[in-house]
């Protein structure tokens, strides 16, 4: 038994100079703030900096302006004490059984570049212009809030956008923030499994593989209406900082997710010329985290909204894969010098049938969710966190009784069209009903990952230390291709129009494959001297 205890800490990201600030979103008028270091060049000179629009606009929207000695703009976790506990026991002599138990925390996640608290006013600043509803166009206004343009033409360029900090108009201005008590992100692990030896050579190995995580970084954002507003609402209204942009990147250790499989292996170990292994998985993920650099599945639909907000969109993960089987080894024939037959293969003869040996890796995966987005709007914008272009303000109902692989469910058409339906609109701002927020997240399974890469080799001897080895190494043997999602945008490819509304000719068409430019066969010839 091995019984252990870890301590970890993670700081907060600083700047150098102070040039940063951290808009905690809070209650308007109780414990909203904007916060600016006292210390460092640049957050001392940022002082002189802001412009009275800016300092009016936050006093109208009751935000309070803190200058705070805490440089980092927030507080770390520092009781990150992670126990672990592991164990081994021989049942018999050829039974042993394993388990273990540990908490593991992690700092910040790979989110790239924001939110990026460096990039608020007045160090950096930007602007986010809305339309206030669909039959109005967006306007720019004066840093005194006039009306610089009826409309955002291409031809006003920056005459409408003020360039340095003390002249600009705080209306529309984006303010970014990280949670002040900030929580450290952490695993709980746990797994037990089971070996048994069934000959000398071979074993297998059954086990329960699990976790749950809690406190995940999740982008919410902040400044979006708590309610559900019908389509065509103008959200401005019902924004909790009217006068600033919707939806400004906002981070939070809100997230949690949970991890259980059931794992099967079988392993050969070296003799007689072969070993292999195969190792099969039956899992589940569950989350309402988002994968922060590659996520596929959206945003979050209502985060501030009561009895919804980012646990409503608590569903399979985008990375969930139910089955995957791995199955990999090599043999080396019985042929030649030393082997079964031909032992005394010599010469010419002998160099021929001898040296041979193969090699495989044969991988079969299912598919990932995605989803199917409602392609009516029930919504108002305003209430949906943004990511990566995308509200996910509505996902599709699935209609009872359809198949969702039903139809051609081929690259013309994964999906069955008949299996969705939109809910209906809102009709009220603020009703209780949440309908049209729509159903789960991630409704449909994506195509499957299927692929089997094999090598032949060919050993030449010259001397027991001294050989060359030929190779031949054929990758995606089969020529199988595995397809992307339907509506995949990236690496090159453009998806269909309408490949994900259920209503279009080409909804479901699939137009990329998921390993370009590793996609078809290949096969390469190599040839290396051991020396």
């Amino acid at each position: 038994m091995n019984l252990g205890l870890r301590w970890d800490h993670f700081g907060f990201v600083e700047e150098n100079f102070g040039a940063q600030a951290n808009f905690i979103p809070g209650t308007p008028g109780a414990g909203a703030q904007y916060l600016i270091p006292t210390s460092g060049r640049s957050a001392v000179q940022a002082k002189n900096e802001l412009s009275p629009s800016f300092l009016s606009t936050l006093a109208k929207d009751n935000i309070a302006l803190v200058y705070s000695n805490n440089f980092a703009l927030g507080n770390v976790q520092n009781t990150n004490f992670s126990p672990r506990v592991g164990f081994a026991y021989q049942v018999t002599p050829k039974l042993v059984a394993r388990g273990g138990y540990g908490i593991f925390y992690g700092g910040f996640e790979n989110r790239g570049y924001s939110p990026n608290i460096g990039e608020n006013y007045p160090f950096q600043f930007s602007f986010s212009f809305f339309q206030p509803d669909s039959a109005h166009p967006i306007q720019f206004t004066n840093p005194d809030g006039s009306l610089c343009s009826p409309a955002a033409f291409v031809t006003i360029g920056f005459s409408c956008v003020p360039l340095q900090p003390t002249s600009v108009n705080a209306s529309g201005l984006q303010l970014r923030g990280i949670q002040f008590n900030y929580i450290t992100p952490y695993t709980q692990g746990f797994n037990l499994t089971t070996q048994y030896q069934l000959t000398p050579e071979t074993s297998i190995e059954l086990g329960y593989v699990g976790s749950m995580a809690r406190h995940l970084e999740v982008f919410p954002n902040s400044n979006l209406a708590s309610v559900v507003l019908p389509p065509g609402t103008d959200s401005k209204p019902y924004l909790p900082f009217p006068d600033f942009a919707r939806g400004g990147s906002y981070a939070a250790t809100e997230g949690s997710s949970y991890y259980h499989s059931l794992q099967f292996k079988l392993e050969r170990r070296f003799s007689n010329g072969l070993n292999f292994l195969g190792a099969y998985t039956y899992s589940k993920v569950r989350s309402d985290a988002r994968d922060l650099l590659n996520n596929v599945t959206g945003g979050y639909r209502a985060p501030y909204i009561p009895r919804f907000g980012i646990q409503g969109d608590y569903a399979l993960a985008d990375f969930d894969t139910r089955n995957v089987l791995h199955f990999s080894g090599g043999y080396e024939l019985p042929v030649g010098r030393g082997k079964t037959y031909m032992s005394d293969a010599s010469g010419l003869f002998g160099q021929v049938v001898g040296g041979w040996s193969l090699n495989w890796i044969l991988t079969l995966q299912d598919g990932q969710p995605f989803n199917i987005p409602c392609d009516v709007t029930t919504v108002a914008p305003g209430s949906g966190a943004a990511f990566n272009g995308n509200t996910g303000a509505c996902y599709a109902l699935l209609v009872p009784g359809q198949n969702i692989n039903g139809g051609k469910h081929n690259v013309d058409q994964w999906v069955n069209p008949n299996a969705f339906a939109n809910p209906p609109a809102a009709t009220a701002v603020g009703q209780s009903d949440l309908g049209p927020l729509g159903g789960t997240a991630n409704q449909v399974i994506g195509p499957g990952f299927h692929r089997f890469d094999f090598s032949i080799f060919k050993d030449f001897r010259i001397s027991e230390a001294r050989y060359f080895q030929f190779r031949a190494e054929l990758f995606n043997l089969t020529n199988h291709p595995n397809f992307s999602l339907p509506g995949f945008s990236g690496n090159g490819f453009t998806a269909a129009p309408g490949s994900l509304d259920f209503r279009s000719v080409n909804f479901g068409k699939i137009t990329s494959t998921r390993d370009n430019p590793n996609d078809p066969r290949q096969v390469q010839f190599a040839l290396k001297f051991y020396f």
